[in-house]
């Protein structure tokens, strides 16, 4: 008898142990159930929080808030005469503005474009959209300064009766924004048919420059149309007066087979006229 009611008692002692182990555990979970609580809370503050987030991003008025930023920065630079339709397609990071157009006194065109589209980010730190009336233009800023040009500029967008036709771009180089100053840079430029002042038409053209430290190199100049012409040269540029750069070049008139050589200098202002002819 004594040995059958020990051996019940060995049972008990050896389960003992599982049942101290599962009540430990039970305790665990019970000391922890304030810390996932916390947890949770926390989670759902977060939540909270990037919910109000988001709904300040998707609806808050961004044309409005764009659209009155514009309107403070064209108040504190007066001597720039600003105007836009409307601003659409508006988010916190960009924007696009309808029926831009600037002027100011003293210069001899009027830029204004069918409309500009502006988007902000960290790589590329900026990309600008332009359309001014024919297939759209884009550039491209980085934080490190880079900078890349492509696309077509209608020159009607200039404002100007005298000027007409369309230009291919393709323009890089480096733009210190900490000191508001070009380092260098490309452009290449290719157009068709081309109306400037002075009733000069330019059938088939095409220019190369490249810029460094202030100085401007015309890399080539060819053109088809009405006489086929091959020159270089170069220009020092006024940052302050870009018009008034001085340029010099030199190359040959092809009439037949026999190339004429010439010799040519003047301002880049030459170009443009004496004055804008508004449209």
């Amino acid at each position: 008898m004594s040995t059958q009611q020990t051996q019940p008692a060995g049972d008990g002692a050896a389960r003992s142990p599982e049942r101290n182990g599962q009540n430990r555990q039970g305790g665990q979970a019970g000391q922890g159930s304030p810390c996932a609580r916390r947890l949770w809370g926390g989670a759902g503050a977060a939540a909270l929080c990037l919910g109000l987030l988001a709904g300040l991003v998707l609806y808050l008025p961004w044309d409005t808030i764009w659209h009155l930023g514009l309107k403070q920065y064209a108040a504190r630079h007066p001597e720039l005469r600003m105007s836009w339709q409307n601003v659409d397609r508006a988010g916190m990071l960009g924007f696009r503005i309808n029926g831009f157009a600037v002027d100011s006194p003293g210069w001899n065109v009027s830029p204004r474009m069918q409309w500009v589209d502006v988007r902000l980010g960290i790589t590329p730190l900026v990309t600008l959209r332009v359309d001014s009336g024919g297939r759209e233009a884009r550039l491209v800023y980085f934080d490190s300064g880079a900078f890349d040009i492509q696309g077509q500029v209608n020159l009607s967008c200039l404002g100007r009766r005298d000027i007409q036709g369309s230009l291919d771009l393709r323009s890089d180089g480096v733009f210190l924004r900490d000191r508001g100053v070009l380092e260098k840079g490309f452009l290449d430029l290719r157009g068709v048919s081309l109306t400037l002042p002075g009733s000069l038409w330019l059938g088939d053209v095409a220019l190369a420059l490249a810029y460094q430290e202030g100085g401007l190199r015309i890399r080539s100049f060819t053109l088809r149309a009405p006489v086929q012409v091959r020159a270089e040269g170069t220009a020092t540029l006024r940052l302050d007066d870009i018009l008034r750069s001085p340029f010099s070049v030199s190359g040959e008139v092809i009439r037949g087979r026999e190339p004429a050589p010439f010799t040519s200098e003047g301002i880049l202002g030459d170009f443009l006229g004496q004055a804008a002819l508004p449209e």
